[in-house]
């Protein structure tokens, strides 16, 4: 995987692909490594015997967030990985929700692309969505959607 050109990617044609789930079931926990959001989850392939050799995947998370913590000061990060890849942009400072004051739920929408170069070999680049919180925050999600576009390359 390759972290996009500086460069706008201009595309004129429709995606080959758009996979869409979503889920209203409240999940809350303490989270303090990448740990996969239940269900936030769409199977992906490239290479030999797949939709395409290569793709460029477009992800769109949203979903109603909260931040927890005694001290009002904490954020939860979230960002979507493709196998073992986090997409781009990657950065240390995912934050898709903050504490302050008392926690309340709102909407957060992210948006990651990733690219793989076209190659026989099959892979997993299933999508996922990760979180992860300050140490001691509690993280919830609700009412999410996860939809992936696929440009096939």
């Amino acid at each position: 995987m390759s972290t996009p050109a500086l460069t706008p990617l201009a595309t004129n044609r429709a995606p080959d692909d758009t996979v869409l789930i979503w889920d209203e079931t409240r999940w809350e926990a303490v989270v303090d490594t990448w740990t996969d959001l239940p269900g936030a989850t769409i199977d992906l392939e490239i290479g030999q015997g797949t939709a395409s050799y290569g793709a460029i995947f477009v992800a769109t998370f949203s979903a109603e967030a909260l931040a927890s913590h005694p001290n009002h000061n904490a954020v939860v990060n979230a960002t979507v990985f493709f196998g073992n890849d986090p997409a781009a942009p990657v950065s240390a400072n995912h934050r898709f929700v903050t504490a302050r004051g008392n926690p309340e739920w709102s909407s957060h929408t992210l948006i990651r692309v990733a690219e793989f170069q076209p190659a026989f070999p099959t892979r997993d680049v299933t999508a996922r969505v990760k979180v992860r919180a300050s140490t001691g925050t509690t993280a919830g999600f609700q009412n999410w959607v996860l939809r992936v576009d696929r440009y096939n390359l």
